[in-house]
């Protein structure tokens, strides 16, 4: 019954304060909008119910609160981020669905796993530059049984063998950090690229390539840093790994040769790709939909391989988020809670951002990442002109930090993966990932203090 009583005391707690008074400085409006923002907090936080609904139920709520009418409230979830993710998602089931990518991942396994330790790095730098291209989701699940046939093929230990250990976290950190070189690794940044223009009515909008050229020296020290934590925190205990040689050979040998199917879907993601950095100002969403009715005009994939691949959960947890976002910037809930929280408190612009990516960086251990970048960016935005700060700035920073989900699975499916395999404990997990996190925290002020401004970032 703790399920059913949570929910009740939650429920409770928000008719509760509905019924109260508001602060004498915050509108009617704001004061509900702040009342279901923490409620929608605490379900995502604690997941009684699917994300997804949580952010279905902010959106219903909103016209039924008296905050704002429902013509607006909804129009908010119809955004182009919603449908460059949907197009994400399907581009990468098109690629899992004909195998394209577990072929890939195999050749590369196949041949650059020559040694433990060799090994280890090629799915680690796979699953990496796998989440450039597709969402690290897809990365992470194509992945994942054939990791699982690598540990078992060896007869590795569960929760004793380092080398297991360092497989799955190798899966889970590729694709994690990966994932948030370019806005195609996850929901995240297109998530965070939408409530930044929103909010600041498109005055400050991010493309493919301003976005990556900002967040690349992070990715490539946070790859640095978790291979060198891979290889000396989980030292291979065994130096023969001819059986997991031969387990990927035969799966690569039935996968037999290269069809039409899987070289036309590669050269619609090549030419995608192409038009999104070239042409990202005609708009990544228009780009992503026209590429999807290339795939059906010639007939490279079907409506059931989709279905079985896209997460479509996810799709209405980012409508819903944004949705929330947008209404607290324009009804002030925003600014009065950023205020809040840091006016009284941090005076200093650099201590300001740091303070941000380490609540970032917290927030994404608790609740999912994409949950993290919607509840913590709208505070964030409206206090960046009180501290003179680029809003440009503020949103990278929520959005890399809030990537740092190593220590609990929660955070992100390619850690409740790895977590899933049974070969790594929570305790292995908390103690690695804290390392990184920690690490990550450093890398982002190297950005805000260093690179940044040497680009002329202010």
């Amino acid at each position: 019954m703790r399920r059913g009583i949570l929910l009740a005391l939650l429920f409770g707690l928000f008719l509760f304060f509905l019924g109260r008074e508001g602060p004498a400085d915050l509108s009617k409006e704001a004061y509900k909008t702040l009342c279901l923002f923490f409620f929608c907090v605490s379900l995502w936080t604690t997941n009684l119910i699917p994300l997804s609904i949580t952010s279905l139920f902010a959106i219903a709520m909103i016209p039924l609160l008296g905050i704002m009418e429902a013509s607006k409230a909804y129009a908010y979830f119809c955004n182009q981020a919603v449908f460059f993710i949907l197009g994400v998602f399907i581009l990468s089931a098109a690629m899992i669905g004909c195998g394209l990518s577990a072929r890939i991942s195999i050749w590369v396994l196949e041949h650059w796993g020559q040694s433990p330790r060799s090994l280890v790095t090629s799915i680690y730098f796979f699953g990496a530059f796998g989440s450039c291209l597709m969402s690290e989701h897809a990365v992470a699940a194509m992945l994942f049984p054939i990791v699982m046939e690598i540990a078992l093929a060896l007869k590795l230990k569960k929760q004793e063998s380092p080398l297991a250990k360092s497989l799955f976290f190798a899966l889970a950190w590729g694709c994690i950090i990966g994932g948030a070189t370019t806005v195609l690794g996850g929901g995240r940044a297109p998530l965070g690229m939408e409530i930044l223009r929103k909010s600041t009515d498109g005055a400050n909008v991010l493309t493919i390539l301003q976005y990556t050229q900002l967040s690349l020296p992070l990715i490539l020290l946070m790859l640095a840093c978790g291979w060198v934590l891979l290889l000396l925190l989980f030292p291979p205990e065994i130096t023969d790994i001819l059986p997991a040689r031969e387990v990927l050979h035969r799966k690569f040998q039935a996968l037999g040769k290269v069809r039409f199917q899987e070289k036309g879907i590669a050269a619609v993601m090549i030419i995608t790709l192409v038009c999104w950095f070239t042409f990202g100002e005609a708009g990544m969403a228009n780009i992503a939909i026209l590429s999807i009715v290339a795939l059906f005009v010639f007939n490279l994939t079907n409506w059931k391989m989709m279905d079985e691949h896209v997460n479509w959960a996810v799709i209405l947890m980012y409508g819903g988020a944004i949705c929330l976002g947008e209404v607290m910037a324009n009804t002030g809930a925003a600014l009065w809670l950023a205020k809040q929280v840091f006016g009284g408190a941090v005076y200093s612009t650099p201590i300001f951002l740091i303070t941000v990516a380490f609540a970032g960086w917290v927030l994404t251990t608790f609740v999912n990442d994409s949950a993290a970048v919607a509840m913590l960016l709208p505070p964030v935005l409206s206090m960046s002109q009180a501290y003179g700060i680029n809003p440009t700035m503020a949103a990278m920073i929520v959005i890399l930090s809030s990537n740092f989900a190593f220590i609990l699975p929660i955070g992100t499916p390619a850690s409740a993966l790895a977590y899933s395999s049974r070969f790594i404990t929570l305790k292995d997990m908390i103690r690695s990932g804290m390392l990184l996190g920690f690490l990550g925290i450093l890398c982002c002020i190297f950005l805000l203090l260093i690179y940044w401004p040497l680009i002329g970032v202010k």
